[in-house]
């Protein structure tokens, strides 16, 4: 298998993602482009799959232009000056390769990666899952704005035209395992609605309090998954009988609008779990906060009341995932490239696929190293892909594997594995937004962050 395209006059062309490129060999993006009818028909400079990889590396490369991805990808080729193609002509590339294929090859490469043995994978046999959403900025183009408004309020709009994206991940890999997308109007819950069919049975779904109603929660359960969400303080769970750890069932009352539409519709029996969070920092200073959370495990003896508030915590994993794609995968304070519509939609797809692969390599690296997943930095996991990619020229299978073992074993040094156990840390919150209403922290306003100590108190019904 070779790591480049060549054509009939030798000339090499930079068909590959460096050792990502065993991932998403030649043969594959070759059936990925058949199925979505978006092959070449004649041999170009710029062939269909050479384009979706450059649309790929776009995002492995976010602060470059178009002809500064290109040299990326040619770096160790020698090519003829004359034979590299314009910005104009990358840029019609990609108008031409379109949004199917990436769509189509992020559709082949989500899903969950953990294995059964995986550590931070399960909870008592369970597959643990969480989904959220987050906002993406893109140029504030007439065309993007039309179909991605951006936000408003009253003192002007934001500067950006605004995506909704939402994403099911799994915890302990931080994989994706579905993803959606609309503007800003489109709300989490009628995204997370389109994530439901990559739920199944086995599986635990953490989500926030934003989410807890009857009509989700319905559809949720409907796929078999069990779910574990934080409740509201205001949402009314009346205590039906008391279980031997404190928790107790409730239910969740039919609204009079699906009740009307749907005669057979019943409550819904819910536990509910509260706990009181106690944050004590190291300077003295403590805070508490009530934490209520509703779950299909009604089983206490299977499922304690204290292990299930516990390990809610794992829902961060999804705040971490995004950090990892928006941070530092796309760069603090950048945005997408595109300046319309259909080339925001290629380039999100772009994103996640990119991103998928990076879980993917990263788990791979944990396996032989015989580490959680989440030990294994992602900055030194996406640093050292990004050199595969320029140091890469035309090799064979042999030697791309060997290239590949060796970056996983880089990736996974001792002096890059991260702590085993996450630091204790407290953060506050901060708006930096200037169409906000509420006033920013600035330098200076806030203490650095110091180390705290966790409590968890379970409250105890009566």
């Amino acid at each position: 298998m070779q790591s480049v395209i060549a054509d009939d006059d030798a000339l090499f062309l930079p068909g590959h993602l460096g050792v990502l490129t065993e991932l998403v060999p030649p043969d594959v993006v070759e059936e990925v482009l058949a199925a979505t009818q978006c092959g070449h028909r004649r041999l170009r400079l710029l062939p269909a799959p050479v384009v979706l990889y450059f649309v790929l590396a776009m995002t492995l490369f976010p602060g470059r232009g178009y002809l500064g991805v290109w040299s990326a990808l040619v770096s160790a080729l020698d090519l003829e000056e004359e034979r590299e193609p314009s910005a104009c002509a990358l840029r019609q590339a990609r108008v031409r390769l379109g949004i199917a294929p990436l769509r189509t090859l992020f559709e082949r490469l989500r899903g969950v990666l953990g294995a059964p043995n995986s550590p931070g994978v399960y909870f008592r046999g369970l597959r643990t899952v969480a989904w959220d959403g987050t906002m993406l900025d893109a140029p504030d183009s007439e065309a993007n704005c039309a179909v991605f408004p951006p936000t408003t309020n009253q003192k002007g709009r934001s500067g950006f035209a605004k995506i909704r994206l939402m994403t099911l991940v799994e915890c302990g890999t931080r994989a994706v395992v579905q993803a959606a997308f609309g503007s800003r109007f489109a709300s989490e819950q009628k995204l997370a609605g389109r994530l439901l069919g990559a739920l199944s049975p086995g599986m635990l779904l953490l989500a926030d309090r934003n989410f807890f109603g009857f009509a989700l929660w319905r559809a949720a359960t409907a796929t078999g998954a069990d779910l574990l969400w934080r409740v509201k303080g205001a949402a009314l769970l009346p205590v039906r009988s008391v279980l031997e750890d404190g928790s107790y069932l409730s239910q969740i009352k039919v609204p009079v609008k699906h009740r009307r539409d749907d005669a057979q519709a019943g409550d819904l029996v819910v536990r509910v779990v509260e706990a009181v969070m106690t944050v004590t920092c190291a300077d003295g200073t403590s805070r508490t906060e009530l934490y209520r959370f509703a779950t299909t495990l009604l089983d206490a003896v299977a499922f304690p009341a204290r292990e299930l508030a516990i390990w809610y915590a794992r829902r961060w994993e999804i705040e971490s995932t995004y950090a990892a794609l928006k941070v530092t995968q796309r760069g603090a304070g950048r945005i997408l490239r595109s300046r319309n519509p259909h080339g925001v939609e290629q380039e999100i797809y772009a994103y996640l696929t990119t991103h998928q692969l990076l879980r993917i390599f990263q788990g791979q690296a944990a396996a032989e190293r015989g580490v959680e997943p989440r030990r294994v930095s992602f900055i030194e996991v996406l640093s050292v892909l990004a050199h595969s990619i320029i140091q890469r020229t035309g090799v064979d299978a042999d030697r791309a594997a060997a290239e590949a073992t060796r970056a996983r074993r880089k990736a996974t040094t001792t002096r890059r594995l991260l702590e085993e156990k996450t630091r204790p840390r407290s953060y506050p919150r901060t708006r930096k937004r200037p169409v906000s209403p509420y006033p920013s922290h600035r330098a200076g306003d806030r203490h650095p962050s110091p180390k705290v100590h966790y409590k968890i108190t379970l409250t105890v019904q009566p």
